[in-house]
């Protein structure tokens, strides 16, 4: 069995349309052998979720490819009028995540 994954980008919201949320909790180390693989689940949500929660407490992001995944996913959730929230991330992930421009980083 094939599965394919639609990564358009998910329609502007507006005050008439209900939100989405998807939560996240990936654990184990990503580097750039991982990236394809979150990069494709981050993918998948961003063309349907309206907000990302990433829960990065159990997740340490070991390469530049892991966060740039994270960073596009954030850029075309924010194009569409949502948001990529990353909760819980150690200081390396916060590293790694600096360099993103539309992730939003946040303690709980």
């Amino acid at each position: 069995m094939t599965t394919t994954l639609d990564a358009r980008p998910a329609p502007a919201a507006d005050l008439g349309t209900a939100w989405l949320t998807a939560e996240v909790r990936p654990a184990g180390t990503f580097g750039r052998h991982d990236a394809g693989r979150l990069r494709a689940l981050l993918d998948a949500l961003s063309a349907c979720a309206s907000i990302v929660v990433l829960d990065l407490a159990a997740v340490r992001l070991s390469s530049p490819r892991a966060a740039a995944a994270i960073d596009d996913a954030a850029r075309r959730l924010e194009h569409a009028g949502g948001c990529l929230l990353c909760v819980n991330a150690d200081a390396e992930t916060r590293e790694h995540l600096a360099e993103c421009r539309a992730v939003v980083i946040r303690d709980v």
